[in-house]
């Protein structure tokens, strides 16, 4: 069974073609054929490989994000780097997406409800649902009717614990679905799998912080196979500080510049003995 996974994020775009067999492997296969598209300044640089060494790079026609990821799919077929006759050949995409909210905690056939839900939480996450839409449209026109199903990052953390989930504030904004949502998940959940595997013991008893460092960045504190907390909050900005996202900020370094439009304080004064 041919399975393409695309993969949208922020200032990339991969794509891994599987050839998968039942029963599944305990050991995650090398791809057949893999490709990424890194955006950089309005320009797009796009490499795919093969799972015989076979190397393509490419500098894409136009920097447009879908008319470059057409470019990326259309290497399954075509250039050096290719492994199928046709597109009609992959069986199933998987597509990861950021924010399913709390209805979708479990891989879903994509259809015209799930799409709509999708777009509907794209303004918690604008950088990365709307592409991940855009990616789903372009394999209906380029694939047909082949089955589409999305996993989102939100699902593993769906489960987290109250105190962990509902912020320190009105509690009408847990009543509203104001809540720490937490991202990254589908690395986290298989990164706490593999550290299970490589130890040699039951991922049931151990207790890990797994860690997702990229352009995003986020930590995830596992008990048991299942997350307890994670530092992504309600949307994808909060925890660590990241390429293009400052993670969290004290409210109070806010409360200072809002403030200090109507009275600001001189540089000088602002010494250590004035914040603490």
């Amino acid at each position: 069974m041919k399975i393409l996974v695309l993969n949208s994020g922020s200032s990339s775009q991969k794509a891994c073609l599987f050839d998968l067999s039942d029963p599944l492997p305990d050991v995650p296969p090398k791809p057949l054929w893999e490709g990424k598209i890194e955006w950089r300044k309005n320009r797009a640089a796009l490499e795919v490989r093969t799972s015989s060494g076979t190397v393509s790079q490419q500098d894409p026609k136009r920097g447009e994000r879908t008319e470059a990821t057409a470019q990326l799919l259309q290497a399954l077929v075509s250039g050096d780097a290719r492994v199928l006759a046709q597109l009609s050949e992959i069986n199933l995409v998987g597509h990861r997406i950021v924010n399913g909210g709390r209805e979708y905690s479990r891989p879903t056939r994509i259809t015209s409800e799930v799409k709509a839900a999708i777009e509907k939480m794209a303004v918690f996450a604008p950088l990365h649902n709307r592409v991940e839409l855009e990616g789903i449209s372009l394999v209906e026109k380029l694939c047909g009717a082949v089955p589409q199903v999305a996993v989102c990052d939100t699902g593993f953390h769906s489960g987290l614990p109250e105190a962990a989930s509902i912020y320190p504030g009105p509690y009408d904004w847990a009543k509203r679905g104001i809540r720490k949502f937490g991202f990254h998940g589908i690395n986290h959940q298989y990164c706490s799998e593999q550290a299970a595997q490589l130890l040699g013991k039951d991922l049931s008893t151990l207790k890990l912080v797994t860690c997702h460092l990229g352009n995003g960045c986020s930590l995830a504190a596992i008990r048991g196979g299942r997350s307890v907390d994670t530092t992504m909050g309600f949307t994808p900005l909060d925890g660590l500080m990241m390429g293009t996202r400052s993670g969290s900020v004290d409210p109070g370094i806010l409360h200072l510049f809002i403030a200090g439009r109507r009275h600001r304080p001189s540089p000088r004064r602002l010494g250590p003995s004035t914040l603490v």
